[in-house]
C-alpha cells in the first residue's frame, strides 16, 4: 500500500477489493480483500495532513568527520 494515494484513489481500490471479494470463493482470500477495502476506506478518510505526518526539518541526521592523519 501507498501512502500517497489521494482520497478519490483509495476509494477506487477500496472498491477494486470489494469486487475482487465478491468474485472469489476463497474464504481467506475474500477475508484479505475485505480487510484492504476496509484499510483503503479508512485512508480516504483521513486528510492530506494526518496521513503521513512530516518530520521538522533540522539538519542532517549524522554528520560524518574524516579522520585527520
Amino acid at each position: 500500500m501507498t501512502h500517497s494515494d489521494s482520497p478519490s484513489d483509495c476509494l477506487d481500490r477500496a472498491r477494486m477489493h470489494d469486487r475482487l471479494a465478491s468474485s472469489t470463493d476463497d474464504p481467506a482470500a475474500r477475508q484479505m480483500h475485505q480487510a484492504m477495502a476496509a484499510e483503503f476506506r479508512r485512508r480516504a478518510g483521513l486528510s492530506a495532513d494526518s496521513a503521513m505526518p512530516m518530520p521538522p526539518q533540522r539538519g542532517p541526521i549524522i554528520e560524518m568527520q574524516v579522520p585527520v592523519g
